[in-house]
């Protein structure tokens, strides 16, 4: 406005100076001087007031946006509030694990049934967590958007003249429903325990549902915890920009039908091995046979009532979380062999001794449990009957009687007390490298079993063994070392002569040849 009004002055001026009479020249150019003194302060004048008039707007442009951004932090802050205080139940207990099967007592009738009862159960366990994923996927099948409902939401943006955060408008989004967020924390709280359960004995079932208690369940936990949403009914659960939630939800659901499809196609599990005891076995220095003999007829005579009493109970029995399938009685025997055959004929029992009734229904966990019980309770039957044999091998003397079993003729040899202890220095081997001493014992059986081989050929044989079992526990000595190659040759000659001793070097060569 006061360009315009300097505009009219000038062409007013410029009017005047032309209407004016030239004898007036000196008087008129003095005046244009002074109008143009006035028009310049009017100009300035002007310019000031335009100053102060675009001030005045810009600090209620300022005031008016100030205000704005107070509302909605404001109304942000009270959003958070009622979703952070409406919140969800905690999510329910899954449950144990329901499987269908018969009697327990018909389950555990004998060690080979309850072999089989073994692996049924873990068997069937992979296939009822799948059944179970697949109601969880149910629940959450697409289409997602009948899964959500609208709602409005405040989101944090950047004033980067400003150098802050603030508020944007109002926008619309969705989130899930109270009873869908319910389902999905259920469904994780299953997943964690499913995943505890299975965790040692099915380890590739475990590898499957970590997929949704990782990555999965700490996004819909942060989508839960999200700085904006609106929760005005009191639901808990904050919206989020379009298509977040339903992106989520639609993860979980192909995660939960990939867990069911993969666990349904794990393999069935190997049946146990039936273990027998071994032929020959020493006690620890120190160590009394009768009185050893006396600790495990007790135990077995304990643990058969104790077994008795939980099959005519419910479970859980009185078997505790450190209830060893030996009693510890075992441990009195130096020959690592003895206690190694129970272990491996019962593998997997550790882990199943620390399942709960929540975990796993109490009829399913008293068959697996007490089949593994039958299987040792049956084993340590074979030790006890074997006690006469032990003592003799741990007797003090030189040489000791070693009875050749199999198809062989019962011829009887004394040998040298330290052909005797080959299972002895195999114990620091068998701690090591498990399947090394394996090896060697696997060679020691064969000299003394194998039909085909001479009578006067097997205690040669055996001293070789025994070299090969000193290199075994001492790498180190190159000597050893050197003795061990050449023995291992020429158990590789004498193969030619049994078949069982060939068959034996053959499955075992690369693991003996590792020695040098």
């Amino acid at each position: 406005m006061g360009c315009a009004v300097a505009v009219v002055i000038v062409v007013v001026l410029i009017a005047a100076a032309a209407d004016s009479d030239v004898d007036h020249a000196v008087t008129g150019g003095f005046s244009v001087v002074v109008w143009i003194a006035l028009i310049g302060g009017g100009l300035w004048l002007a310019s000031k007031a335009y100053e102060k008039n675009k001030t005045a707007v810009a600090a209620n442009t300022k005031a008016a946006k100030d205000k704005t951004l107070r509302e909605r932090s404001s109304q942000a802050t009270e959003w958070q509030r009622k979703t952070r205080d409406a919140k969800l139940p905690p999510a329910q207990h899954p449950g144990p694990v329901e499987l269908s099967g018969g009697s327990v007592r018909e389950a555990v009738s004998g060690a080979d049934r309850a072999r089989r009862t073994i692996r049924e159960v873990v068997g069937a366990l992979p296939l009822r967590v799948s059944e179970e994923a697949r109601a969880h996927a149910e629940r959450l099948r697409p289409s997602v958007e009948r899964l959500c409902q609208p709602g409005r939401y405040l989101q944090e943006e950047e004033d980067w003249g400003r150098f802050n955060v603030w508020w944007g408008p109002e926008r619309t989004g969705s989130r899930p429903t109270r009873e869908v967020a319910g389902q999905v924390k259920d469904m994780l709280r299953w997943a964690s325990a499913r995943r505890t359960l299975v965790s040692d004995i099915h380890p590739e079932a475990e590898r499957l549902l970590a997929t949704l208690t990782g990555p999965l369940a700490q996004r819909f936990r942060d989508s839960l915890k999200t700085r904006y949403g609106r929760a005005d009914d009191g639901a808990g659960i904050a919206v989020l920009p379009p298509g977040e939630w339903e992106a989520l939800l639609g993860d979980l659901h192909g995660a939960l039908v990939a867990v069911a499809d993969g666990l349904a196609a794990l393999p069935r599990p190997k049946l146990l091995p039936l273990m027998h005891r071994p032929k020959e076995a020493r006690f620890k220095e120190h160590v009394s046979g009768e009185a050893m003999e006396q600790d495990l007829r007790e135990f077995l005579h304990d643990t058969a009532k104790l077994r008795e009493r939980a099959l005519t109970g419910s479970w859980p029995a009185e078997f505790d979380a450190g209830w060893r399938l030996d009693g510890g009685v075992l441990a009195g025997f130096v020959t690592e062999e003895i206690r190694r055959r129970l272990a491996k004929g019962t593998e997997g029992f550790p882990w199943v001794a620390q399942w709960k009734t929540d975990q796993l229904e109490g009829g399913s966990l008293a068959r697996v449990y007490l089949a593994y019980v039958t299987i040792a309770l049956d084993y340590l039957t074979e030790v006890l009957g074997n006690m006469a044999d032990y003592k003799r091998d741990s007797a003090p003397q030189s040489g000791h009687r070693i009875e050749i079993g199999g198809d062989v003729t019962h011829s009887n040899f004394i040998l040298n007390s330290t052909v005797r202890d080959i299972t002895t220095v195999l114990a620091p081997v068998a701690g090591r490298d498990d399947r090394l001493a394996e090896a060697i014992e696997a060679l020691s059986t064969a000299v003394r079993e194998d039909p085909e081989l001479p009578d006067d050929e097997r205690e040669e044989l055996l001293y070789h063994v025994k070299d090969i079992a000193e290199a075994a526990a001492e790498p180190g000595e190159k000597q050893k070392r050197g003795r061990a190659k050449l023995a291992l040759s020429a158990m590789t000659e004498a193969a030619k002569t049994g078949a069982q001793l060939a068959q034996t070097v053959t499955a075992w060569h690369d693991v003996l040849s590792k020695m040098f």
